[in-house]
Parts: C-alpha cells; structure tokens; sequence
C-alpha cells in the first residue's frame, strides 16, 4: 500500500491522501485535508479513480502496514518500466497487485516468483 496524494482540479472530489493498494484498485483509508489523522477503513473498497490525478507521496503519516499472515508469501517484483508490484501467494492462490494481472489475472511478475 501507498499513499497517494490527490491532484484534481476541480471541486467534484476533495483533494484528499489515500492509503490505496500499489495499482490504486483499492482504498483502504484517507487523510482529509489539513490533518495528518489516517482514517482506516474496516474493509478495503474498490476506489474510482477514472479522471482524476494523483501523486504519490511519501508515508510521513506514520503508518506502519499490518504484519501478514505466517500463510502468506509476499515478494516484490520491478516491472519492465521500473514500477514494483507485490504477488502473494496464499492457501495456492496466486495474486499480483499491477493493473494486468486486475484485468486478465495473468501477468508477467507472477511467472518471475513461481
């Protein structure tokens, strides 16, 4: 997860950071303007992020991401553009954070830890 810092202009949505999955597929909380008080959701949920801009920022919020599971296996793969995504494997079930794996759940970065 990451945080990512809203950019667009415009009053349809306000420019929030969100703590969102690392292809932005997922919310999973937000600080609102003017603080530095994460807002966690319970569940994570699918977040629209179709004309509007971000920027990620750094995690000077100090949010500490949750331990995983001892089932759980997580490595981190650089795309071919420089880009790291997270594949985990749990209970044989394989899942890749980058937007091709979201659409065809197949991609690239799968093969390179399997």
């Amino acid at each position: 997860m990451k945080f990512f810092q809203e950019t667009t202009p415009g009053d349809d949505y306000p420019n929030h950071t969100y703590l969102l999955s690392d292809n932005k597929e997922y919310a999973h909380g937000y600080i609102k303007i003017g603080t530095n008080d994460l807002f966690k959701f319970k569940t994570k949920y699918r977040f629209g992020t179709k004309g509007r801009k971000f920027v990620e920022v750094p995690n000077s919020f100090g949010y500490v991401e949750e331990t995983v599971s001892a089932n759980v296996e997580r490595w981190t793969v650089k795309g071919s553009k420089g880009d790291v995504y997270t594949v985990e494997r749990e209970a044989g079930t394989v899942k890749c954070s980058c937007s091709g794996f979201k659409f065809r759940r197949a991609c690239r970065h799968l093969a390179a830890v399997t």
